[in-house]
């Protein structure tokens, strides 16, 4: 045990070859842990709302285009017509939203949310779900949680932190040797990524999965279709990436994760079923 604590850690930069006692990349790893916990941020959105907004607008203008915009007007009925009864329900959490939803011509099936409430969904979303609107609704409510639970600000924040994190480690080890300053920049890259970056989105992605539920629910709209969704997902995937790796969580903890909510959003949606009669 002795000597394996003094035993070295060797790694190549370049031409040549780093030596380190694990004494040293132990305090290495240590450091790295701090600055990602100081400077990776707890969830806080430190950015201006008002300036993410705007340039989302300018951006997705941009985007309208040069991507090609989906010609099928039923579709672009559908997705507004659904986005407008979810926004009504959500609007309490993100009152004054300059809301827009445009479905693009792209055969992946994906959406996306950016500030200020622009959101974009592709045909091959709406291929996938058969034109199923409960299907629909459930990704839309999902996209519409992550901009009222302000998640690009977040995540934005949280590299703006990432980034000063990186700069003062190298501030830190300034008068360390070049190939000790390269191996900690890999460390806390690798830190960062594996550390902060990837669980918090996950996180965020658990986050909108729960909140787009109950809108989904409260709009009306049957949430079980959410399950059914993720399970075409699921079985759309060729490649099973490991969680830990990945900024999504996996489909089938990610289906489960939504069982488990079911009652309660079943419960909220006979509600808004009787409502609306």
């Amino acid at each position: 045990m002795i000597s394996f604590l003094f035993s070295v850690v060797a790694c190549r930069s370049g031409n040549s070859v780093v030596v380190m006692s694990i004494f040293q990349f132990c305090k290495l790893l240590l450091f790295t842990g701090i600055s990602l916990f100081v400077v990776s941020g707890c969830g806080v959105a430190m950015m201006s709302d008002e300036h993410l907004a705007r340039k989302s607008k300018a951006q997705f203008t941009q985007m309208k285009k040069k991507d090609p915009v989906s010609p099928n007007a039923n579709y672009q009925k559908m997705v507004k017509r659904i986005g407008k009864r979810i926004t009504d329900v959500a609007k309490v959490d993100v009152p004054g939203t300059d809301w827009e939803f445009v479905v693009f011509e792209k055969s992946e099936p994906n959406a996306f949310a950016m500030p200020g409430g622009k959101v974009g969904v592709n045909a091959g979303l709406i291929e996938l779900a058969n034109e199923d609107e409960d299907e629909i609704a459930a990704v839309i409510g999902h996209e519409v949680a992550h901009v009222a639970r302000r998640h690009s600000n977040k995540r934005v924040s949280q590299g703006v932190g990432v980034a000063l994190g990186g700069i003062i480690l190298d501030t830190a080890m300034s008068n360390k040797s070049s190939g000790d300053r390269a191996l900690a920049r890999g460390a806390y890259g690798v830190g960062a990524t594996l550390g902060a970056v990837l669980p918090f989105s996950r996180s965020q992605e658990r986050e909108a999965d729960e909140l787009g539920l109950i809108y989904t629910a409260k709009a009306g709209y049957d949430p079980r279709a959410s399950i059914r969704f993720w399970r075409k997902m699921q079985s759309r995937s060729r490649r099973k990436m490991p969680q830990f790796l990945s900024t999504h969580p996996d489909s089938g903890n990610r289906i489960q994760f939504l069982q488990t909510k079911m009652p309660y959003a079943m419960t909220l949606y006979r509600n808004a079923k009787n409502t609306r009669g």
